[in-house]
C-alpha cells in the first residue's frame, strides 16, 4: 500500500467521526466510543480508494498536522449540522411538556428516559423517523461527495460557511417552536378559557380544574401530533444533505 493510499485512509477516517456523532440513538444516550470507532474504521477502509484525496508528496509535518486538524474540524462541524435538528427536537419535547403541565427538570443534555419521558419519547422517535426515512443513506451519500468538492487531505469551507451555521442555529430553535406551537396556543386558549370561567364563577376551583383539563387535553393532541411530527421530522431530514453540502466549496 502507498503512502498516499495510507494517508488517505487517515484523512477519511478524521472525517467520518464527525458524522458518525450525527447518528441519533435511541436510548437517548451517545454511541459507546469503541462501536463509534468500528464505524469509522469502516467508513475509511470502504472509501480510501474511490475518493479524491491531496497527494502527500511535497508535505512537510507541519502541512500533515494541519490537515488532519482540518479534516477532524470537517468533520465534527458537518456532524454539528445534524445534530442542530435533534437539538431542536428535544427542544420542542421541553417546551410540550412545560406548556401541557408535566413539567420536567431543566437541562442542557439530551433528555434522558429516567428524568424526562416525554422529551426523551419524542425524541427517540425522531431517531426512529431517521432511520425509517433513508435519512442515514441521505447522509451518508452527502459525506462521500464532501471528498468531491473538498478532497481527502484537502480539507476547506465554502466562504458562507459561518453564516450557514448561523442560520441552522436560528431554524432549528425555529423548529422547535413550530413543533411546539400547537400545545402552546392549547396552552393559551385553556388558560384564557379558565380565567373568564373564574371570571364567572368566583368560587370554583378554578385553578385545580384548570391543571387537569390542561393536562388531559395537552395529552389529547399529543395522541393525535404523530402525522404532524413525522411532516416536520421529514422535511429536515430531506434538507439534510443538501445543508451538509453547503458548508463546502461550490464546484
Amino acid at each position: 500500500m502507498s503512502f498516499d493510499l495510507i494517508f488517505t485512509w487517515l484523512m477519511v477516517l478524521l472525517r467520518a467521526n464527525g458524522i458518525v456523532l450525527l447518528l441519533p440513538t435511541l436510548g437517548a444516550r451517545p454511541l459507546p466510543i469503541p462501536l463509534r470507532i468500528s464505524f469509522s474504521l469502516c467508513f475509511a477502509t470502504l472509501l480510501y480508494g474511490i475518493v479524491p484525496h491531496a497527494s502527500i508528496a511535497g508535505m512537510n509535518n507541519a502541512g500533515l498536522i494541519l490537515a488532519a486538524a482540518g479534516e477532524v474540524l470537517l468533520g465534527l462541524t458537518m456532524g454539528f449540522v445534524g445534530r442542530l435538528i435533534f437539538a431542536g427536537i428535544e427542544m420542542a419535547g421541553r417546551l410540550i411538556v412545560n406548556e401541557i403541565g408535566l413539567v420536567a427538570g431543566p437541562g442542557f443534555d439530551a433528555p434522558s428516559p429516567e428524568h424526562e419521558p416525554l422529551p426523551s419519547f419524542i425524541s427517540m422517535f425522531a431517531g426512529m423517523c431517521f432511520f425509517l426515512s433513508g435519512a442515514h443513506l441521505g447522509v451518508f451519500r452527502a459525506f462521500v461527495r464532501s471528498f468531491y468538492l473538498a478532497p481527502a487531505g484537502a480539507p476547506s469551507f465554502s466562504h458562507g460557511a459561518a453564516e450557514t451555521l448561523v442560520q441552522l442555529s436560528e431554524n432549528s430553535i425555529e423548529l422547535g417552536v413550530r413543533i411546539a406551537a400547537p400545545f402552546i396556543a392549547l396552552n393559551f386558549l385553556t388558560n384564557l378559557a379558565f380565567s373568564i370561567l373564574g371570571r364567572a364563577v368566583p368560587r370554583m376551583g378554578v385553578f385545580v380544574i384548570s391543571y387537569s383539563a390542561r393536562v388531559l387535553l395537552g395529552m389529547a393532541l399529543l395522541a393525535g401530533s404523530g402525522a404532524l411530527f413525522t411532516r416536520y421530522f421529514g422535511m429536515e431530514f430531506d434538507a439534510l444533505p443538501l445543508r451538509l453540502l453547503h458548508l463546502l466549496p461550490a464546484p
